[in-house]
């Protein structure tokens, strides 16, 4: 691989059903709608979750791709997924974990009733712009504006 640091691209914030919030991006397009992309990475972590705690495991905390390394975070009300190239780091998946929780902590109110209104995450999606050094992509703000608020049931059970 040519990169030697990590080099974060892009960053996906999903609600506990897999509902996009925010889509942060060092510019780059993703070639795909980023809905798409946030609910397979979604069903990609249910599924293994449940297949390795199955097995008297822990929950998975990244992938590889070929091109990218994939960092989960996930939260009582929120999943993070961080798309970085270069070598794998468990500095950025120990990184990744802390920032969810502090996520939660900061912004409980919003985060554990977020009704799919994406106005009320702005405070944070400027943290996240802050942390991270990334910007939101205007595309995928229309995308996500132009849709209807989804219905937000239940977190789903994990066992």
């Amino acid at each position: 691989m040519a990169w030697i640091r990590p080099v974060v691209d892009h960053i996906f914030l999903v609600d506990r059903g897999g509902v996009p919030m925010i889509h942060l991006s060092r510019g780059l397009p993703t070639g795909a709608d980023p809905d798409l992309i946030a609910s397979m990475f979604t069903a990609i972590v249910d599924f293994m979750n449940q297949s390795f705690h199955s097995m008297g495991h822990g929950d998975v905390r990244s992938i590889e791709l070929e091109d990218y390394q994939v960092v989960f975070g996930r939260g009582r009300n929120i999943l993070m997924f961080l798309l970085y190239r270069g070598w794998e780091s468990n500095r950025l998946e120990r990184r990744v974990a802390r920032e969810v929780k502090a996520l939660e902590r900061r912004h409980a109110a919003v985060l554990e009733h977020w009704d799919g209104d994406t106005d009320r995450l702005v405070e944070v999606r400027q943290e996240l712009e802050h942390l991270w050094r990334l910007r939101e992509r205007q595309d995928v703000v229309e995308v996500l504006r132009t849709k209807p608020a989804p219905v937000v049931d239940a977190p789903p059970v994990v066992r």
